[in-house]
């Protein structure tokens, strides 16, 4: 089997990492992998497996390499003044051309494609006026039904009509059926099939850094772009009433980068933690990170699926989450359920104590206030796991990266092939 990865770039993102994920993971069960990126960026994340081939298709370069790519350039900013958020749309127009071209050109080196996936709306949004039965795009979030404002109906549409759509949670899926219903699309088909992940890797590249060369004591993690939708803020009013109420005595670290970073660093400073919570950047390897932390926990506005949840657990760390819309609840199943949070700090606040001490339910269990080392760090991952280990099992097993590419195969090569 043939198979195309399509994603916009490959920065150092969840979306991208996971693209990166998906072309190794066909490549590991022999099929050929190609990952196509749209950008001609920085690479930051690249594939383990040598035989996927990387290929640049900078389609905004050769549309801009016509003069009446440059009008219409201008054209579709012009319209974007109109029709808010509306210029990929309009220049998805030369870009898919441009796209068919180098299509055709990488086939007719390497033989056709059977599949060619289109990881996330920024992506399939440069070349949706492109028609293929094997086009497959993946809705890696929540869908807004008023993303477009008035013209939501006619751009969705422009999308989805008579698409082959995955969903890569039950969350996600839900919202975007709730889209197509309302503005009456007709999708092909609307799948869910989750993100595959490599847990070998995961592990292994976790090893790589010893717990003082992440931090120097024990730690609570957050991890993700320093952007509102991550709601870090809520996360630090969360763990300084934790502190005050329960005792903690671990730091909290984030991982990551964005343009909300001054106004985390100014809600720091209004609380008064500059001696216990720490921004680290953005890290290449976020596994050490995982591994090494107490705890990690997650408040974000929404999620598509929350892979770090997932990859927190591979690394052997506990996992609270706040319970926002689209796929945590995929992920926080049986056991693993009593570790949603509601959305406020107070509740945030008891599901770290919880999440430290291993309790469940509404359990009340102060954290040891003495700074924990790397055997009591251990004693308080153990109850966690003690109650959650088959329900961490299960989760793990459904977003195995083998498991991920049978759907794929299963759902739209038969289809193909009949």
């Amino acid at each position: 089997m043939k198979v195309a990865v399509v994603v916009n770039c490959l920065k150092l993102g969840g979306m991208e990492r996971v693209a990166v994920n998906l072309a190794d993971a066909f490549a590991k069960q022999g099929d050929e992998a190609h990952l196509i990126y749209l950008k001609d960026r920085k690479v930051e994340v690249k594939p383990q497996m040598p035989e996927v081939k990387v290929r640049l298709f900078n389609v905004r370069r050769l549309v801009l390499q016509t003069g009446i790519g440059v009008f219409w350039l201008i054209i579709c900013q012009v319209l974007n003044l109109v029709f808010r958020k509306s210029f990929p749309l309009f220049f998805a127009w030369a870009q898919a051309q441009a796209f068919k071209y180098k299509l055709r050109q990488l086939e007719a080196e390497v033989g056709a494609f059977d599949l060619i996936i289109f990881r996330g709306q920024g992506t399939f949004g440069q070349v949706w006026p492109l028609k293929d039965p094997r086009f497959v795009f993946v809705s890696e979030s929540t869908t807004d039904s008023r993303l477009y404002g008035g013209f939501s109906r006619v751009f969705f549409k422009w999308l989805y009509q008579d698409r082959q759509v995955v969903c890569v949670s039950e969350g996600a899926k839900v919202t975007f059926e709730q889209m197509v219903d309302r503005y009456h699309i007709h999708c092909r088909s609307v799948h869910k099939i989750s993100n595959p992940n490599d847990y070998d890797q995961i592990r292994q590249t976790a090893d790589v850094q010893a717990a003082n060369e992440c931090h120097p004591r024990p730690y609570i993690l957050g991890l993700g772009r320093l952007v509102p939708m991550k709601r870090f803020s809520l996360l630090i009013e969360a763990y300084a009433y934790a502190r005050k109420t329960f005792g903690l005595s671990q730091d909290l670290v984030i991982v990551g980068e964005g343009r909300d970073r001054a106004v985390i660093e100014e809600k720091i400073q209004a609380l008064q933690l500059q001696d216990c919570v720490f921004l680290k950047g953005q890290q290449s390897n976020p596994y050490p990170w995982f591994r090494h932390a107490d705890l990690f926990v997650l408040s974000s506005q929404s999620e598509g699926l929350g892979m770090v949840l997932i990859e927190a657990l591979a690394c052997g760390t506990p996992v609270v989450s706040v319970d926002c819309p689209g796929g945590v609840r995929d992920i926080m199943q049986g056991q693993l359920s009593h570790f949603l949070s509601a959305e406020t700090l107070e509740a945030l606040a008891e599901k770290i104590q919880q999440g430290l001490a291993g309790a469940l339910a509404d359990e009340h269990v102060l954290v040891n206030e003495e700074p924990s080392t790397d055997d009591t760090a251990s004693a308080v991952v153990t109850p966690y796991w003690q109650a959650c280990e088959q329900d961490i099992d299960k989760t793990l097993m459904q977003f195995d990266q083998a498991y991920i590419v049978n759907q794929y195969k299963h759902i739209f090569l038969s289809g193909l092939r009949s």
